[in-house]
């Protein structure tokens, strides 16, 4: 029973807590950038809620999936290359 992790389902689309939505004049949002301490508590309440879904965030927990997809770094390098190419 201790440290038994729930199974996560990837089927379901994962929760993004990186950005919330910000009331700006005339009725208008934008999405700014959340803290860490802001994703922890939006993932407790949602946890509660949702406890087999995965979140995109920068906590590094094991059910968070970090915002960058695997094989962002080979943009990274391309960039660089062009960089120091010209």
């Amino acid at each position: 029973m201790f440290g038994k992790k729930k199974k996560l389902r990837k089927d379901l689309p994962a929760i993004d807590l990186r950005k919330k939505p910000v009331k700006r004049l005339f009725g208008q949002t934008k999405l700014v950038a959340t803290t860490k301490r802001e994703q922890r508590a939006t993932k407790k309440r949602l946890m509660e809620h949702y406890p087999d879904r995965y979140y995109v965030d920068d906590l590094y927990e094991w059910n968070s999936i970090s915002g960058r997809d695997a094989l962002s770094w080979i943009d990274d390098i391309e960039a660089y290359d062009a960089l120091l190419g010209e």
